[in-house]
């Protein structure tokens, strides 16, 4: 018998590619791929407007139940959609009929204090506090020889991260990219910057000791279940050496290269000290995912790692985007596509235990025109 599993995003475009290459291949696993938005959910019935996909005719507009098996790629940000699309979500969550293959985090800051009581993994944790005044922002980076970055507290947040930075004497500079740079030179303006994101956005500290001479590389770590329900690393990349440090004004552009390159450009103790930290991660942080974000089969780990040799935990992200790995990585397309429907292949097999007032006291979600 062929189960539905319906890939929910807030935009039918986003990863409109990939999307495609599941459903070419779900027929071998007895699946069918449909795609939707939580707005396309018919608040009237448990219907939903979207697309199905057919070998003839691709991607093509149709109106469907609530599939059994629901992939949650959505991204929300600060916008009146991401307002509307929430509460639908919660509700498709509790809906009885449906299994989600991946939850998403509902707070990140939650997320660090729960990680800071696994010893294993104190030491890569940076400091964190909760955005409440601009002031927090101001005094943190004032009284610290470091970094600070500015983060929203929703894991599943598309929305922009910051750096902040201080020279010691009056000017501030906030960085999103290497092409995106604003500097404050009076109080009053950053407070003024700030005050968009009290609430919604945490702080981390990282203590860098002296600035002057300080780099920080990206680093992220791609791990997905197999079809035994393992934890494998199925790859790590960074930027390339001469663009990867975050804090370079210079930068033209930030091309993403697997990790051995990366490593080659190590001096040998701060190597060897780089796969000792990543392999110690790599051998707590999965059990902490089954047991906090269940159900999860993927997650990636954004680390910084310094070139003094630190490494620090950055983001742990439910939803991870595969943009940049697939760059890196393109002849293993097929293995992500083959990991995620035997995954949601496994799940029909599976009686999901679930209290009766989890799935059956649900609601209706009200209308979203």
């Amino acid at each position: 018998m062929t189960s539905t599993l319906g890939i929910v995003t807030l935009s039918p475009q986003y990863e409109e590619a990939f999307t495609r290459q599941l459903a070419k291949s779900a027929p071998a696993y007895r699946l069918k791929i449909v795609r939707f938005t939580p707005l396309d959910l018919k608040p009237a019935s448990n219907l939903i407007q979207g697309q199905i996909y057919t070998n003839e005719q691709g991607f093509a507009d149709a109106e469907f139940p609530i599939p059994e098996l629901i992939y949650d790629r959505c991204l929300y940000q600060h916008d009146a959609q991401s307002k509307k699309a929430k509460p639908i979500m919660e509700w498709l969550k509790k809906y009885p009929k449906t299994d989600f293959l991946n939850t998403g985090i509902s707070n990140k800051m939650v997320l660090y204090e729960q990680l800071r009581l696994l010893p294993s993994l104190q030491p890569y944790l940076p400091v964190c506090s909760l955005l409440k005044e601009p002031s927090d922002l101001i005094n943190l980076v004032r009284k610290s020889s470091g970094y600070c970055k500015m983060q929203p507290l929703s894991q599943q947040h598309a929305a922009s991260t910051y750096f902040i930075s201080f020279d010691g004497k009056s000017t501030f500079t906030v960085q999103l990219s290497s092409k995106q740079i604003i500097t404050f030179s009076r109080v009053s303006e950053i407070e003024r910057w700030c005050k968009k994101y009290i609430g919604r956005y945490f702080l981390q500290f990282f203590n860098t000791g002296d600035q002057k001479e300080f780099l920080i590389n990206e680093i992220r770590i791609f791990l997905m279940k197999d079809s035994q329900n393992q934890w494998n690393r199925i790859g790590i990349h960074t930027k390339s050496p001469a663009e990867n440090n975050l804090f370079s004004h210079t930068q033209k552009s930030a091309p993403v290269i697997g990790f051995e390159h990366y490593l080659n450009t190590l001096l040998p103790h701060i190597k060897e000290l780089l796969l000792d930290d990543i392999a110690s991660i790599q051998a707590s942080l999965p059990a902490f995912i089954d047991t906090t974000l269940a159900p999860c089969f993927e997650f990636a780990v954004d680390l910084l790692h310094t070139s003094e040799g630190r490494l620090f935990i950055s983001n742990i992200r439910s939803k991870p985007g595969r943009s940049a790995f697939l760059k890196v990585y393109p002849e293993k397309e097929n293995q992500l596509v083959r990991t995620i429907l035997e995954h949601a292949q496994s799940m029909k097999f599976q009686r999901k235990e679930v209290s009766h007032e989890q799935k059956s006291l649900h609601h209706r979600p009200t209308s979203h025109k």
